[in-house]
């Protein structure tokens, strides 16, 4: 399968930057990739998360990028569950629509990386959930979680509802963000990773340092990409 499917244990854990790094990496392998977003919120002011995605892939080379709908294929201006922010618009997330703009983005890419809009459960709607549409499709799931005081629990419930569906797990990656050491020893950050790949029995590929600016992190990150290299391939 050419797509993997990043998720996280809630919002604001880093997703947008390990998807751009890790589509910077592989790009850097020789691979043709794009990212894609089936739903992003909160999205009326500043850069879409696609934006900063292709900043920190660097430089796509020749060719077209892919067109913006089928890269985001529904963005809504309120901050808040899929299901709600499209209500507040009166519209509704089709996920044939999702499926349709990420099958044609397999087509001409070796690999699509598409980052989640918060965590695995979020509502698409009120009868589907992101995580049922990872199922449908078929995607490996990679879950990004910040590394701070209370996350093993977030993790490890990622974990579950994804082995519950079936669901390949690529592996999980921790993040330093800005603000999460505040009141997080370096005991428990550096316990964290160790106890969730013991107890879930699952690949942590890593740890992304906090990052000043993560446009220049493709060296930090390299570690993690290869990480993820050794365990997928694309078909």
């Amino acid at each position: 399968m050419k797509g993997v499917f990043v998720t996280g244990t809630g919002t604001g854990v880093g997703k947008t930057v390990v998807c751009g790094l890790l589509a910077g990496f592989l790009r850097a392998q020789g691979m043709r990739v794009t990212t894609q977003k089936w739903v992003e919120t909160g999205g009326s002011d500043g850069p879409s998360d696609i934006d900063v995605h292709r900043r920190l892939m660097g430089d796509p080379g020749p060719g077209r990028e892919p067109p913006p709908a089928d890269r985001c294929p529904y963005r809504f201006s309120f901050p808040a569950s899929p299901h709600l922010a499209a209500a507040r618009e009166g519209r509704r997330v089709d996920p044939a629509v999702i499926e349709a703009a990420y099958r044609r983005l397999a087509e001409t890419h070796d690999v699509v990386l598409v980052e989640g809009a918060g965590g695995f459960l979020v509502p698409l709607s009120t009868e589907l959930s992101t995580g049922d549409l990872v199922a449908r499709i078929g995607l490996p799931v990679l879950v990004v979680a910040g590394n701070r005081l209370g996350c093993v629990n977030d993790v490890l419930l990622t974990v579950e509802a994804v082995r519950r569906r079936g669901v390949p797990l690529s592996g999980i990656v921790f993040n330093r963000l800005p603000g999460e050491g505040d009141g997080t020893s370096a005991e428990v950050q550096a316990d964290n990773p160790q106890v969730v790949a013991e107890i879930a029995k699952a690949p942590v590929l890593g740890e992304v340092p906090l990052l000043s600016d993560p446009g220049r992190g493709a060296e930090a990150f390299a570690p993690v990409g290869r990480a993820f290299l050794e365990r997928w391939r694309p078909s």
